[in-house]
């Protein structure tokens, strides 16, 4: 019990007056004495003291009589029995002297470490879900119907109406959605032949309205076809992550620059926290050489290039992507034109439209205000415009670096390889193998499993619920009805959210190492549990419950880390895949033995390409930023400066 600190203080007393009439109460002693009271009633005396008694008593007592009467055909003297029994009443009252000690001193300690986690699963799911709405509220109009409909298709256990309405929200279309309604109270009732009928029944009508938004929201589409098809999201496979999402927090961080996050990314981050923090355990995939010292330094500088290339493959891609992101957070681009499944350089091509349309508008209002003075509802919008354009811009040079960093990146993993070549030549056999077995020399590969250990856990905790508290993020289960949450959460702007997910990456860090790219590789690999049963109003247990249930029965699925594996073993190392290796990778990691055999046949042109070039693909040219855009901007600041 936490007693209140209040002290008041009366009038100064007059000269004649005794001074006993200030009122003051303290809490300190009493908090110490109840520290202890609770230590006492943990521990429970009267247990632990009848315990001793039967302990040093009569087991003792028996087991001494009959120890030494086999050992010597007689009882056991009179001062040993004594000294015996003595030594467990001693050795007892220590311990349990010692136990009230510890839990009177470390044991408030530890019980607030323990709440500070049960606190931060609370929180983290909370977040998790607001994360979710403000990425729906940067959207508008039918994108935002689109996003909000494709969140609840993901739900596993959405019933027959949300389907119907998730469906009319895509489609606009009420029929449709009955039809899925109906069909998805047919499965619940396991009766897939009437799935099939009405398959057939409504196959046309179904396919035009999947034409239709298949362009717009293909992810969307996708989902609805599988509901169609009497198909559920399926809780062992987990949830797919959003590609280099780790890169992007901690590019943001590093560059400081937080709009590269995107809202997609803070759930995702905060979505590995949550996992990791409710016991899952992430296995990934690596490799290394074991043999002579110089092949073990060459893999070691070729995997380090190799993973930093890969790095700078995403990155360039992402910065892409986050302006995307920015310009449709701030109304500039149109949701509907930049699909998740575009390509990059169709991507920039139309972010650079929306660019140029936002140059146009700031030099239409330039023209209007050389005509006659703006208004203050123009000024204000001639502001915006020129927000919006400058944030862009930052956004446009950044990608434009990273274009610069990847051509460092493909530069060093040329030498790296060649580095790796030339020792591989002269060393013929050695390391062009694969080994599955125990002994001898070669290239093996490592399984390492991600997780959090209980103090990491605690530790990790208390920093985010630290960064929760000075964020005025922190919220109390006082109120039954939720309204302080709500009030809290209105709080979570999109730039205190990426400011959380980089705190988390922050927090995770020193026990997982994210920024090591083998890590963010392996991570990337593997699919995030379903947290689609998180909902408002859920309480702390029910949230561990649910994280907890979800990390056991994801199935942890190697098989593209394995293929990818193999890949780059053939192609960057030009390891000889035999047959037991590919049996290997089938076997214990469940890699497709057809897309270990294209490696396989692949492996004799490898040489040949690597020398050549080592890009997979070509990366997208970012253009140098046009001047125009720079010139509106300048002329919009002399503008609003007079």
């Amino acid at each position: 019990m936490r007693f209140l600190s209040w002290k008041r203080q009366s009038p100064a007393p007059a000269a004649d007056e005794p001074s006993s009439q200030g009122v003051s109460l303290d809490r300190e002693a009493n908090e110490r004495l109840e520290q202890w009271s609770r230590a006492v009633r943990r521990v429970r005396v009267s247990r632990s003291l009848l315990s001793l008694a039967w302990t040093a008593g009569p087991v003792t007592g028996l087991g001494l009589t009959g120890g030494y009467w086999v050992a010597y055909g007689q009882p056991p003297h009179t001062q040993l029995l004594i000294y015996f029994t003595t030594f467990t009443v001693l050795s007892g009252l220590i311990g349990l002297l010692a136990k009230i000690v510890y839990d009177s001193t470390w044991g408030p300690a530890q019980e607030r470490a323990e709440a500070e986690v049960s606190s931060a699963i609370d929180h983290l799911g909370d977040l998790i879900l607001a994360s979710r709405d403000l990425h729906v509220a940067g959207l508008s109009g039918h994108a935002r119907r689109s996003e909000a409909a494709r969140q609840l298709l993901r739900r596993v256990d959405l019933s027959p109406a949300g389907i119907g309405l998730a469906c009319q929200d895509l489609t606009g279309d009420r029929q449709l959605g009955e039809i899925l309604a109906r069909i998805e109270s047919y499965r619940r009732s396991g009766l897939f032949t009437r799935i099939r009928d009405l398959n057939a029944q409504h196959e046309e009508l179904f396919d035009a309205a999947y034409q239709q938004i298949r362009g717009e929201a293909p992810l969307a589409a996708n989902a609805l076809r599988e509901r169609f098809l009497g198909e559920v999201p399926q809780l062992r496979a987990g949830i797919q992550r959003n590609e280099a999402f780790i890169e992007r927090v901690l590019a943001g961080f590093e560059e400081d620059n937080p709009l590269l996050i995107t809202m997609g990314d803070v759930e995702d981050m905060l979505g590995l926290a949550f996992e990791l923090i409710n016991g899952r355990e992430i296995p990934i995939l690596t490799f290394t050489y074991r043999g002579r010292w110089q092949l073990a330094r060459a893999l070691e500088a070729l995997e380090t290039t190799r993973s930093r290339y890969r790095l700078a493959q995403a990155a360039s891609d992402n910065r892409i992507r986050a302006l995307a992101a920015w310009l449709i957070e701030a109304n500039a681009l149109p949701y509907e034109l930049v699909p998740e499944e575009l390509p990059p350089n169709k991507l920039l091509e139309r972010v650079i439209a929306a660019m140029d349309d936002l140059q146009m508008r700031i030099d239409r209002l330039q023209a209007l205000e050389q005509r006659r003075a703006l208004d203050r509802a123009s000024r204000e919008r001639l502001a915006r415009t020129a927000d919006t354009l400058s944030t862009a811009l930052s956004l446009y040079r950044s990608a434009r670096e990273a274009l610069v960093t990847l051509g460092n990146a493909h530069a060093e993993l040329l030498k790296a390889t060649e580095r790796w070549n030339d020792l591989a030549s002269a060393l013929p056999g050695d390391p062009q193998r694969l080994r599955t077995d125990r002994g001898g020399r070669g290239l093996r590969i490592v399984e390492r499993t991600i997780s959090l250990e209980e103090d990491a856990k605690q530790t990790v905790c208390q920093q985010l619920m630290r960064h929760l508290r000075d964020e005025g993020l922190e919220w109390l289960r006082s109120d039954p009805q939720g309204r302080h949450n709500r009030e809290h959460l209105r709080n979570l702007t999109p730039q205190r959210a990426r400011h959380l997910a980089v705190e988390t990456a922050l927090a995770l860090e020193p026990h997982i190492q994210l920024s090591r790219p083998e890590v963010q590789r392996g991570l990337g690999a593997t699919n995030a549990s379903y947290l689609g049963g998180l909902e408002p109003g859920m309480s702390a247990r029910e949230k561990r419950d649910l994280g907890e249930a979800m990390a056991a029965s994801v199935e942890e699925d190697l098989s593209r880390s394995a293929e990818q594996l193999a890949l780059a073993l053939v192609r960057h190392y030009h390891v000889e895949l035999t047959e037991d290796g590919r049996q290997f990778l089938t076997e214990t990691y469940g890699a497709r033995e057809r897309v270990l055999a294209t490696i396989s046949r692949g492996q004799q042109l490898s040489e040949q390409a690597s020398q050549v070039s080592l890009l997979s693909r070509r990366p997208t040219p970012v253009p140098l930023p046009r001047r125009d855009w720079y010139r509106s901007l300048v002329r919009a600041r002399r503008s609003l400066r007079r």
